[in-house]
């Protein structure tokens, strides 16, 4: 009778041990997820006539011209060549939306005196905010992974080195294209080590 008790203890702490290493922990930490946006088309009618007795206009601002980029041509600071032309460079420079206070009708049927804008606005799908997600955790960061990970960035267009460092610049790199590819961002993800292909 004892062998048998035994053998069934024995079975017993065997088979919990064996059960307790297919446990797999995951580490996960809390990334900051930014707002998901859309840019949506919104079309307002534009009320054009002179007397807005008895209609129902409300002031809205609708941008009327969009932000745009514009190369433009300025002098170099400093420049003492003899001509002219030769101290100005072309430069990008950002010119942002112009918006106007604007009348506008619930729709086209009110009066025939409106023009019609189409409006471009981002709107915002999905609030932002920190959600748990799953991260390398910090003991298989190893030096192999984290050159995969620069390689991978390097391509993408960020100007790494590969030493095999989670440094300050890799970082950075790899917050910024979680950002870019709206994902929780702030630590190295499995998210973006699938997004870059790392096997």
């Amino acid at each position: 009778m004892k062998n048998i008790v035994t053998i069934i203890l024995a079975l017993g702490l065997s088979s919990f041990a064996f059960g307790q290493k297919k446990v797999v922990r995951t580490c996960t930490s809390m990334l900051e997820q930014a707002p998901m946006t859309e840019i949506v088309e919104v079309t307002h009618y534009i009320y054009t006539g002179l007397d807005t007795t008895g209609l129902h206009v409300k002031i809205e601002k609708i941008n009327v011209t969009e932000a745009r980029k514009e190369l433009v041509k300025r002098k170099k600071k400093d420049c003492t060549a003899p001509n002219p032309e030769d101290c100005m460079v072309e430069v990008e420079i950002d010119i942002p939306a112009v918006a106007m206070n604007l009348y506008t009708l619930s729709g086209p049927d009110v009066t025939p005196d409106f023009e019609v804008r189409i409006e471009k606005v981002e709107r915002v799908v999905k609030e932002g905010g920190l959600v748990e997600t799953s991260i390398v955790c910090t003991k298989n960061r190893t030096k192999d992974l984290i050159k995969k990970v620069q390689e991978a960035l390097i391509l993408e267009g960020y100007p790494l080195t590969v030493n095999g460092e989670l440094d300050q610049a890799t970082m950075l790199s790899i917050k910024d294209y979680q950002i870019q590819h709206r994902m929780p961002a702030g630590d190295l993800t499995l998210e973006v080590v699938g997004a870059l292909n790392i096997k």
